[in-house]
């Protein structure tokens, strides 16, 4: 039977991430097993590739500041593209700004705008503040994951495709391997790494993890005037709509969110449906005026699995001995990529970590009650997970 020290079932961002992290720091006898046929095929390829410091949650922040600071490697270059970035308040400016002070002490660059004198594409909008980060970039997700494999691998790292993981194994109370469609691993500990199936691992072990996985729009616009390569990618964070250029059109969000099961997979990209069209042009038409009445190419849905208080779950499980979390990382995949590997690492040998609060990222740690936007009412019932808010409704919008 094979046996290796660690295995990572997921071979997304964050689950290569971990596998580099252990490889690279001295334990070779890292595998991570993905169901589809390469790696970075499921919610690592289903977003817009924003690096983004400027988040609200601290925890979010430090780890995308960590990460970032790992891409100005020259190995990664390819894979990024500095554009620069707007993040702007559509109403209260106050969360933003406590986020903008703490970059500030950081030294990265960050300042307040001129609403007269914002970038073409939020000219007109009536925005109440907003704040430029001219080195602010756009990942190339599969860029990022290449070097990340490359390097594990170099390191004595296995990462096998088109392996599934049918169950864990236990023995005595503890998690000791995986069962695959090609035979019985066995391993010191086992690595969730999974995003939107997590939650299936969880409940199949008798473990409390709310996880739920949510489907967001993203949407290409036919080519427009505006979309210059170097225009930056601007956010309006407390409406929940961002935009950026993407091959001479605009690739854009209204941050919508419902709960959807990814079934079995491989395979959780879905198709775009006419409500998400709908929200989206309607927050364009509202906080991106200058950009006209737009008409859409295509989109797609993609999932974004997230906790109940937005945080990820990175460690050694404190219930069951043999597994460790490396998930949840929702909408901020891309952006704390390369800092997961390094933080699960430090968290497998327990070294400690002063800049990260302890509790922040624990598995099993207290949840707050769910406030999320409801899709269908008969997934969260059957999952157990109490009935969220409603969704929002589009004031108004055209067909696609």
């Amino acid at each position: 039977m094979e046996h290796v020290d660690v295995v990572v079932i997921g071979g997304g961002l964050c689950g290569v991430s971990v596998a580099h992290a252990l490889a690279t720091g001295g334990n070779p006898s890292v595998l991570v097993l993905e169901q589809g046929a390469q790696l970075g095929a499921e919610a690592s390829a289903q977003n817009a590739g924003m690096v983004r410091r400027l988040a609200l949650d601290p925890v979010e922040r430090e780890l995308a500041c960590r990460s970032a600071a790992a891409m100005a490697r020259p190995a990664f270059a390819q894979a990024l593209r500095r554009t620069g970035a707007v993040l702007a308040a559509g109403r209260d400016p106050a969360p933003l700004q406590a986020a903008v002070d703490d970059l500030e002490n950081r030294g990265i660059p960050v300042q307040a705008m001129d609403l007269a004198t914002l970038p073409p594409a939020l000219a007109g909008s009536p925005l109440h503040a907003a704040w430029c980060l001219p080195d602010e970039t756009v990942a190339d997700a599969w860029g990022l994951i290449s070097v990340l494999a490359r390097e594990a691998r170099g390191a004595g790292a296995a990462l096998r495709t088109g392996c599934q993981v049918q169950a864990l194994a236990t023995h005595s109370g503890r998690v000791v391997g995986v069962h695959t469609d090609q035979g019985p691993i066995r391993a010191d500990v086992v690595v969730l790494a999974t995003a939107a199936w997590a939650h299936r691992q969880a409940r199949d072990l008798g473990l409390e993890r709310p996880l739920v996985p949510l489907a967001r729009h993203l949407l290409l616009t036919t080519p427009h005037p505006l979309a210059d390569p170097g225009h930056p990618w601007c956010w309006v964070d407390d409406e929940g709509v961002y935009a950026r250029p993407e091959g001479g059109g605009w690739l854009c969000s209204p941050c919508d969110e419902a709960p959807r099961d990814p079934g079995q997979g491989p395979g959780s990209r879905g198709p775009a449906e006419p409500m998400g069209y709908a929200l989206a042009s309607d927050a364009l038409q509202r906080w991106f005026p200058a950009l006209g009445p737009v008409r859409f190419q295509h989109g797609w849905t993609g999932l974004r699995t997230f906790c109940p208080d937005r945080r990820p779950l990175v460690g050694l499980d404190p219930e069951l001995p043999g597994l460790a979390w490396a998930t949840g990382f929702g909408g901020f995949g891309v952006t704390c990529s390369l800092a997961v590997g390094p933080v699960f690492a430090d968290r497998l040998q327990g070294r400690a970590d002063p800049a990260l609060d302890t509790d922040a990222l624990r598995p099993g740690r207290p949840f707050p009650a769910w406030e999320l936007p409801a899709g269908s009412q008969a997934w969260w019932r059957r999952h157990g997970v109490p009935e969220p808010r409603s969704v929002r409704q589009p004031r108004s919008g055209p067909a696609p």
